[in-house]
């Protein structure tokens, strides 16, 4: 595929890109499986966006991949990891560029056939988002933040043209068409189970396989079980395996008997601990791939005492982040700096336990505070068991009592953060759009729908929009605006980044296309290519 990219001349310039197509038939190596068991931690409770069910939707939305664009691999023979990227590759769509008056993205549509045998069509695109907003609120902002008019998101050109119209192209309107939230439905087939109740057909999708993915659903188990079979008549490229069983294994231990049994092929989520173990068997391939997600301590400071930034600085520096690091992960990852990757080193960040007291103490809570810490084995994974205790017995040194609190369920934990029921929780920002403009928006600006913890500040959201307008081959200019987002924001504390984390996998040893995308997942029609 010819690379997507960011050019120059100004945004829409830049934006106008064409994706060349994917040609039908397999790419797959005679020597690869044509079956496989990927184990993962939790599986979400629908095959859509709603409800969303964190890290486990990721799982299967990404897997799936009935979206317009994909980020595009990097990886080679000689590095099956691959660099992280913010180009993109088609998957539904053939090509994607600016209009020619710079109002709105035209999409042309591969030929490409659903389960029920009705060919992909710009109706099934306009009617997909609009439907994918009502049902997922959080949709809706995202489409905002990237450009789109979210009042009038799509028009449909011919049966295979359709415009998506913007209110101001952004540095990621187009790359964010790979969002996994932007699922593309066989509006014929799922217009037949709408109710009165269920406008959008969401109670029937949630269940069954709609799409353009190219999969066939065997069997769904909501929160156990997934089976997908490849669909004969789908047109798309796909590897040699014609048969994914995904099982929810909430056990890490339980997932590497699997892997090292042979039982399962690809296996992810462990401790971190467990990785150096799985890459010892003769049969198991660990990928120790870059990433760009980042481990989190996430505040709610609407009230109480995490309302004062010197409290919330004084936890930062109350955390001694390599020690986390070595003790949680396994030496895995790297010790945050500063909030985003790319801003200048903050001394909020430095270990100072000394420095913390005096802030407590300045903002009245000398003799400390009581903290609810909630976190959830399913995100950011197994590692909040250690990390959890870690930072409790950290954070009592400056005489914060924390009070852990388990979540098991990745529903109940997703639903806990974006309604902001928690007053801490332990969570991960996995790269849902890779431009800064766009990551940098979802947990931190004043008017984004995911932020729930109650922090705004008018002089971040003026630089993040200033981002959003520049391209991203304007390098100099955009690594200044971070910089600057980065400091407003450490200083604010709102969220702390304590770990720059890695994308590991454990894969059947010789299993190719396992390696994760830039949002850290795997795409099944890639197994085996």
């Amino acid at each position: 595929m010819n690379r997507l990219r960011l050019l120059s001349g100004g945004l829409a310039a830049a934006l106008a890109v064409s994706l060349t197509g994917c040609g039908g038939g397999s790419s797959a190596s005679p020597t690869q499986p044509d079956s496989i068991v990927l184990a993962v931690g939790a599986l979400p409770d629908s095959l859509t966006p709603a409800p969303w069910g964190g890290s486990a939707s990721h799982v299967v939305l990404s897997g799936l991949g009935s979206q317009l664009l994909q980020y595009k691999s990097t990886a080679t023979s000689s590095d099956p990891c691959g660099q992280p990227t913010t180009e993109v590759s088609g998957r539904l769509a053939e090509s994607a560029t600016p209009a020619p008056d710079g109002k709105g993205i035209i999409v042309k549509l591969r030929k490409l056939t659903s389960q029920f045998g009705h060919t992909l069509s710009a109706e099934d695109v306009r009617w997909s988002l609009q439907i994918g907003m009502v049902r997922q609120p959080v949709m809706k902002g995202t489409l905002a933040s990237s450009g789109f008019d979210v009042n009038n998101v799509a028009k449909v050109i011919d049966d295979q043209t359709v415009e998506l119209n913007t209110t101001a192209l952004t540095s990621f309107s187009i790359e964010s068409l790979q969002n996994n939230l932007f699922y593309i439905h066989d509006s014929v087939e799922a217009k037949k189970h709408i109710t009165a109740d269920d406008p959008t057909a969401n109670n029937w999708l949630s269940k069954n396989l709609a799409d353009y993915s190219g999969w066939d659903l065997e069997e769904f188990t909501p929160g156990t079980s997934l089976t997908v079979t490849a669909d004969p008549k789908w047109e798309g490229q796909r590897g040699s395996v014609k048969r994914v069983v995904v099982k929810a294994v909430p056990n890490t231990s339980t997932r590497s008997q699997l892997m090292q049994s042979g039982e399962a092929q690809i296996a992810n989520g462990f401790e971190y601990d467990q990785y150096a173990s799985l890459g010892k068997s003769p049969d198991v391939t660990v990928l120790n791939c870059p990433s760009a997600t980042r481990d989190t301590l996430m505040f709610n400071v609407k009230s109480g005492p995490l309302s004062d930034a010197r409290v919330r600085q004084a936890l930062s520096m109350a955390i001694d982040r390599d020690a986390l690091v070595k003790g949680a992960y396994a030496g895995y990852g790297k010790a945050a700096q500063a909030t985003f990757p790319g801003g200048d080193p903050s001394g909020v960040y430095k270990f100072d336990a000394a420095g913390a007291k005096k802030l407590m103490a300045d903002a009245g809570y000398a003799n400390g505070f009581k903290l609810t810490l909630s976190y959830s084995a399913t995100r950011p994974g197994p590692v909040a068991n250690k990390s959890s205790v870690l930072i409790q017995s950290m954070l009592s040194q400056i005489g914060v009592t924390v009070q852990l609190q388990n979540v098991a369920s990745s529903t109940d934990f997703s639903s806990a953060l974006i309604q902001g029921r928690f007053e801490a929780v332990l969570y991960s920002e996995p790269i849902v759009i890779a431009d800064p403009a766009f990551y940098s928006f979802a947990y931190y600006a004043g008017n984004a729908p995911s932020n729930t913890t109650g922090w705004k500040d008018a002089k971040f959201d003026e630089l993040r929009t200033k981002l959003a307008a520049t391209p991203q081959d304007q390098t100099a200019q955009r690594n200044d605006l971070i910089k600057q987002m980065t400091a407003v924001v450490d200083a604010g504390a709102p969220i702390l980044s304590l770990v720059e984390t890695r994308g590991l996998i454990a894969a059947k040893k010789g299993l190719t296309g396992a390696s994760p995308l830039t949002n850290g997942q795997v795409y099944f029609n890639a197994l085996g290519s």
